[in-house]
């Protein structure tokens, strides 16, 4: 063999591990496009139930707040309730005595209704 067929047979060589190394690298590339195309799916489900699972927090919060407003309408109910007898009360206490004063004159009006009717 010549010096020439052999610098040729080393060049074609060479020439055939390139595009070996290149047609590796172009499969691998693929490769990679794939796993990427599957951890965007990965990701974005992730996201997804992640959103889920604070929808179901949120709802959760908003079932005990709507539960603590039923409560609190239910204490200021009972508060006003007790407000009003309270009221009540006090005006019963203030008025007792224009009250008997009004109670003792109609009984009297009465007494004297009933003398003069005889």
């Amino acid at each position: 063999m010549s010096r020439l067929q052999t610098l040729d047979a080393l060049q074609n060589a060479q020439i055939l591990t390139l595009r070996q190394i290149g047609e590796n690298v172009a499969a691998q590339t693929r490769r990679l496009e794939g796993l990427t195309a599957k951890v965007d799916d990965v990701r974005e489900r992730l996201v997804r139930l992640e959103a889920q699972e604070a929808g179901k927090l949120v709802e959760a919060l908003r079932s005990d707040l709507k539960a603590a407003v039923g409560r609190v309408d239910l204490l200021e109910a009972a508060r006003n309730k007790i407000e009003g007898a309270a009221a009540l009360w006090n005006w019963v206490v203030k008025s007792a005595p224009w009250l008997a004063a009004g109670i003792s004159a109609f009984v009297a009006g009465i007494g004297l209704k009933s003398l003069d009717g005889r």
